[in-house]
């Protein structure tokens, strides 16, 4: 069971499952937007794109380009409590290669 935090809405949860389900390490704001499941405009995906990465379940990679984290991969599968991690640290062990459990 996932478990939301009160800042979510549930367009949050559908860009997150986007990029599981597509298996797309970096997507845009206007290529989210253009998918059926998301009928919003590209601008109100861009702030919710920014809400996630500034609550670690998302990170900018850039000129508007996000991918997801091993954060918000765990929210998908419910183990993630986004309500009480809402100012964790973004780890970023996807694109660096890094570990969390090497020291």
């Amino acid at each position: 069971m996932r478990k939301s935090g009160k800042w979510m809405v549930l367009l949050d949860e559908r860009i997150l499952e986007l990029f599981s389900e597509e298996n797309e390490d970096f997507m845009s704001p206007s290529e989210i937007a253009r998918h059926k499941r998301i009928p919003f405009s590209s601008q109100y995906v861009g702030e919710r794109c920014r809400k996630l990465a500034d609550h670690g379940l998302l990170l900018s990679a850039g000129n508007g380009i996000y991918k997801v984290t091993d954060e918000g991969l765990a929210y998908l599968e419910g183990e993630y409590d986004a309500s009480e991690n809402s100012g964790a640290e973004v780890s970023d062990q996807k694109s660096t290669g890094e570990n969390r459990d090497e020291a």
